[in-house]
Formats: structure tokens, sequence, C-alpha cells
């Protein structure tokens, strides 16, 4: 391919996000970390390279208007233009406010049916911007699987142009196995490292990989496998190519239980979390520097609220009502019931607004997360208890600045010089105004102040956490799917999903309400969020992942619940799955198991735990070696990023023969599902309110 001299670069889940006041308008941009790093490689590479961001329009971007973004822009990143596109149904309309280009251009989104677009159109189109620089070189990114020791794979990785997809154990687990795209030479030298090398016969360009696994052998799918384009396959699992103009539905395992996980590029997939234990330092000095107060809570309160174990029905006392909004069983709005919540189906788009205004009226400060998939922008939607942490800054120097570094204006700060030579006196901030950009005084400022984009702050209205304020993930998926009905079509047809997951979304509105009482009194933030399009490949959950991995976030651990509510015995067994592919991984996860299989014995209501501990999704029962749910919900996001993370779930798996018999939902991704044991549903929301409670101190 020719050198790439220009790039298009979609603003998506894989390159930054816009940063929107209380009232939609646009007062910022963060651009991902990975952007910044390949524009900057790709133009030590090409003198000259130049990028242009385009935001695309939706719903929540009506009043962006092509502005420029100088006053925020980044150190070292330059943008040219900023004109709007609108996403469409027809993919011949989508990119069509685009010229096409004279030069060799790249064009780069995370959505494959942009990209499609994009080739059309005469652009380069690829997949994430960290290829850009093999691009600016006249390399054409390649997909492949390299087998060798994990170590090796990692060190050979990091070291060169190379952007995973997928990192894990072999059948054998004596090697790993890393999916990825690379340049030709770089294809050439893991063979002369004696990596094991397989070309993917994909086009990284146009199309996207999957993993599709059904719980039985993939010998025993051949009808659902006919027509797909079959890249590798394995005892358990097949990496399927997608199309760019195939749906988020393209594969489901009809006629038995299974799923599905989206590949999506991610450079920092091999590089470790932030640790636990990287709370904010103070100057070490003999006091606490001017801008910062230590934070009392009443030790009383916090006493009580340890030894308090609530009533579950009073902590579970709305699960009902949100139950039926959410399954089309009562109305979900002034529109009537929903019909289903498919990434897919218009209704989706029903329920992340009404989550928003739920989450609202329990006294939240809720947000989008949005990504971009299949020609269509979603949303995660995000709400905060914040934890008080150990310090915070004075209230009224964030106040002020908080509100300086959201004006638009350039250089907003120079009125008031003396005040900031006054509140950070040691920096020299006042002196160095006159020599920097804007773009760099804002990240200086943004870095004393500890304001990080993995929280909101530049919206006025919602509180800050302290410093030292970890985050604990509470997570459900709120979209749903009948595609084990014949001829399901996703866009159309009904799909309440009760059980998967109406369970879990009601599960995390529950806890929402109970935790606003204890708004004050935690060290940590309690973090609700619920995921779209876990359906259709986890992608929703990955992508949130991702990005809060980029943002270096505090991670405490993460806990997801997913159908949590089928229960057609008096066994009332519940799982808990800690288990992963990385044992260093499944280590980090199993002590949260711990804590809630801990929290549910203290209600009392359920069947001891069964804690899934294994490294392989095969070999049930024994849950020393196997856990079903591996890279199955939206806990494996967090796993696969370094995590650790556990799965609420209903007694789903196989059992021991000395246990009573598994008890699956029947109704699994079928239409019927539409009915739960209310009980059993409530007692596990409540076993996972107990925990993070604990975990939150």
């Amino acid at each position: 391919m020719p050198e790439i001299t220009h790039a298009i670069v979609m603003l998506d889940q894989l390159s930054g996000a816009l940063r929107q006041d209380e009232n939609g308008q646009v007062v910022g941009l963060d651009v991902a970390p990975t952007l910044t790093k390949a524009l900057q490689a790709s133009q030590n590479a090409f003198a000259g390279f130049e990028v242009t961001l385009i935001v695309p329009q939706t719903e929540d971007t009506d009043s962006f208007s092509g502005r420029r973004f100088t006053s925020f822009e980044h150190p070292g990143l330059r943008i040219t233009s900023v004109p709007p596109v609108t996403y469409s149904d027809a993919a011949s309309d989508t990119l069509s406010t685009l010229p096409a280009p004279k030069t060799p251009t790249a064009f780069v989104s995370a959505d494959r049916r942009l990209r499609g677009d994009a080739a059309k159109t005469g652009f380069h189109a690829t997949p994430h911007p960290a290829l850009l620089p093999m691009m600016a070189q006249g390399h054409t990114p390649l997909g492949a699987r390299l087998t060798g020791p994990k170590d090796a794979l990692q060190r050979f990785a990091t070291k060169r142009a190379v952007v995973p997809m997928s990192f894990q154990p072999t059948q054998d687990e004596r090697d790993w196995a890393l999916i990825a795209l690379m340049s030709d030479q770089d294809l050439s030298e893991a063979a002369l490292q004696q990596f094991g090398v397989l070309p993917l016969d994909y086009d990284p360009r146009t199309e996207d990989l999957l993993w599709a696994r059904p719980d039985g052998k993939i010998n025993d799918m051949r009808h659902e496998l006919k027509g797909r384009r079959l890249i590798y396959a394995e005892p358990h699992q097949v990496l399927i190519a997608l199309k760019a103009e195939e749906d988020a539905d393209a594969f489901h395992v009809h006629g038995a239980h299974g799923h599905s996980e989206f590949l999506a590029p991610d450079p920092g997939l091999l590089l470790p979390p932030r640790a636990d234990g990287a709370d904010f330092e103070t100057v070490k000095v003999g006091r606490l520097p001017d801008i910062l107060e230590a934070v009392e809570i009443n030790p009383r309160i916090r006493k009580a609220i340890r030894r308090l174990r609530p009533r579950c029905s009073a902590v579970t006392a709305s699960y009902k009502g949100y139950l039926d909004r959410y399954t089309g069983v009562a109305d979900l709005d002034s529109q009537g019931p929903i019909t289903s919540r498919h990434s897919a189906h218009p209704d989706n788009k029903r329920a992340e607004a009404q989550l928003l205004r739920d989450l609202r009226a329990l006294g939240y400060c809720p947000w989008r997360h949005t990504f971009t998939h299949a020609g269509q922008v979603h949303s995660n939607i995000i709400a905060d208890l914040p934890g008080v942490g150990r310090f915070r800054i004075r209230p009224d120097i964030l106040k002020r600045y908080r509100k300086i570094l959201r004006d638009p204006r350039p250089r907003p700060w120079a009125p008031i010089l003396r005040e900031i030579d006054r509140d950070f006196p040691d920096l020299g901030l006042g002196d160095r105004l006159r020599g920097l950009s804007d773009a760099e005084i804002r990240h200086d400022i943004e870095r004393v102040l500890q304001l990080q984009p993995w929280y909101p702050w530049w919206k006025l209205k919602y509180p800050q956490p302290g410093l030292g304020a970890k985050i604990i993930v509470v997570g459900a998926h709120m979209d749903s799917t009948a595609g084990f009905e014949p001829g399901y079509a996703a866009s159309s047809d009904a799909a309440p999903g009760c059980d998967d997951n109406g369970s879990g979304v009601a599960a995390l509105l529950s806890l929402a309400r109970h935790f606003r009482s204890l708004a004050g009194h935690l060290t940590h933030t309690v973090r609700f969020c619920f995921f779209n399009a876990e359906e259709s490949g986890l992608i929703g959950s990955k992508a949130y992942a991702a990005a809060l991995k980029g943002q270096n976030a505090p991670i405490k651990g993460v806990v997801c619940a997913d159908m949590i509510g089928f229960n057609s015995d008096a066994n009332r067994l519940f799982e808990v799955h800690a288990g992963y592919t990385d044992p260093a991984v499944r280590d980090l996860s199993l002590p949260l198991a711990d804590k809630l299989a801990n929290a549910a014995a203290e209600y009392g209501a359920l069947a001891p735990a069964q804690i899934y501990k294994g490294t392989s999704w095969n070999g049930a029962p024994n849950r020393n070696v196997y856990d079903g749910a591996i890279n199955r919900s939206d806990h494996a996001a967090f796993h696969q990023q370094g995590y650790g993370a556990v799965l609420a779930s209903e007694d789903f798996f196989a059992n021991y023969a000395s246990e009573p018999s598994a008890d699956p939902n029947p109704n699994y991704h079928r239409q019927s599902d539409q009915v739960i044991d209310l009980d059993y549903a409530r007692d596990i929301t409540c076993a996972v309110g107990r925990m993070v409670t604990l975990m939150a101190f």
C-alpha cells in the first residue's frame, strides 16, 4: 500500500470522547492516550502527517456544529477540522458528507460498517488509530494468531507495533495464543523468533472477528455454521469473520446454549492495570498542601453501617416495579411498554433514556459512555455514589477551577493570574502561562487537582469523589435477545429478557436506590454500570473496561449480576464465577468471590454459593478446573484487562453428582423468558449489596 499522509479518525470508543455539560453542550474533548501516541509516532514516520477528527452527530450532539477545539487539544495533537457526520440506516449514505480523498488517506473507526463505506469511497480503512504508524510507512495491517510462551509474546507485542485483540492460553495451556494486527515485517519477525504463526484470512479493513462458543462441540453445530466465514476453529470455539454489511446478530448458536465474544483491537490489553494500592499521595511536608483538607467521616455512623444488615425486603422494595417496566409488563415511559431491549431494536434507546431518568430520580448524576457498532451509536449508562476518599481538594478551589477549565474561551484564566499564583504557589503556573499553550495549562491544572477523565468532573452539578477513593464496579447488561427463536429478527421481534437480564437491571436499580442512604459515609466510589450490547459479543463492557484502563482508573473490584432470577426448585443454589484462563487474574478474583459468598451466608436465605475457580470452560462439573462463564458475561471484559471480577448468577452450569441437578433456564434467549422467582432474585441482589457495602469501607 502507499505511504499514508493523512488520516480521518472517527471519535468513538477507541479514540476519545466529547465532554458535555448537564445540558448536552460540548465543553471539551478527551483524546484517548493511544490516539495521541499513535499520531506522534505517525508524524515521526512521515513529516507533515495530518489528522482530521470526525464527531458523529447523534441525539446527544445535536448542538455540535463543526466547531474547532483549539483550546481543548492535547499537547502534540493537531486536529485540523471537526465536521459532523450523521449515522445513517443506509450504509451507502453514512459517509456522504466526506469527499473522496485526493491523497492516500486512512479512515479509522471501530465500526466495520463505517470502514466498509470508507473503503468504497477510496479511503484506506483501518480499525484502530494505533495502526496509523505502520500505515504511514506503507504497511498494510494483517491479522495473525501467534503462539508461544506468555512472557515472550508479551515482550514481542509491546516492543513492536502489534495491536492485540485476544490473549489466552492455548488448549494445552503450555503456550499462549495472541490474536493481533501487525505489519508484514512484524509477521516475519514473529516467525524468525520461532513463534507459531498462523495468518488469519480476513480483511481487518472491513471485517471484524468474533469468537463463537457453543456449550456443545463445534462438530455438532454444522448447520448453524453453514455459510459463515470460518477463520479458525478449536474443539469448543470457532473464530468467525463478520463482514461490513452483517449486523451485530450475525452469529447465534441456535438450539443450544452458547455465547459470542467480539474481538476489538486494544493496545492496552497486554499491559497491567493500575495497582489497587496506588492511592493519592500527598506532598511529603510537615503539613497538608494548602489546597487539601483531610476527610472526616462520623465513626459512629460508619460503625453502624458496617454492622447493619438491612432487611432484604427493604433493599429490594422496588425490585418488581423495575423488573416489570424494563421487561414489557408495565409501561416503561409515556410511550407505554417496551417490546425488546436488543441493541438493534428501537426500544433499546428508550431503555437507555429511562435508565438515565430513573437514576436522576434516585438522586444520582448519571452519564452515557457511548460506543459505535454496526452502524449505530449505543450507550452504557453509568452512575456513581462518590466515595469520600481520604482527602479532598478544598471545595472553594475545586469549584472555581472546574468552572474555569470547562470554559471554551481561549486562556480563561488570564484575568486571575494572581489567584493562580496564590492557590498554587509552588508550581509557578502564573509565570508559565505566558509561555505555554492553553492545552498544556489545562493539562497541568487538571493533574494538580486530580481531575481525571474517568469521572465527568466537568459536569458542575456532579459531586467529585475524594482523593484516594477507588471504584467498585457493580454491573449488569441492559440489553436482551430472543436469538434462539427460529427466524428471529432483532430489530423488530419481541425479546422480553425477564431473567436475561431484566433480573440484573432490576437488581442494580434496587441497589442504587438503597445506596443513596449511604452517601457521604463510604470511602470508595460505588459505580453502577448498565452495559449495552452484551448479547452482541460483550461489546459495551469491553469498550468500557478498556477505556477505564486507558484512563488509569483505580478499580478496586468488579461484581456483575447476569441471570439471577430463574429457580424452579426449592434448593436455592446460586453461582459465583471467578474463573478465568489467566490464573493470575483468577487469583485476583477469588477474594471477591469469597466476599460475595460470605455476604450471602450472612443473610442465610440462599444455599452456600457454588464458587467457580477454573481456568478452562471445559471440565464440568469440577469447579476447581472449570468455569463455564469464562469470557461469557460482562465481568469477562474486566478479566481481560487484568482486573479482579466476579459474576453472580443462578444455578446455570453443571453440578457435582452429590448435589441437586443444575437448574438452567429453559427460556434462555427465547421470547418465553418472562417469569422469574422474585424472592430468589431479591436474595442474590441483597448479597451483592452487602458485599459492595463492606468493600466500600
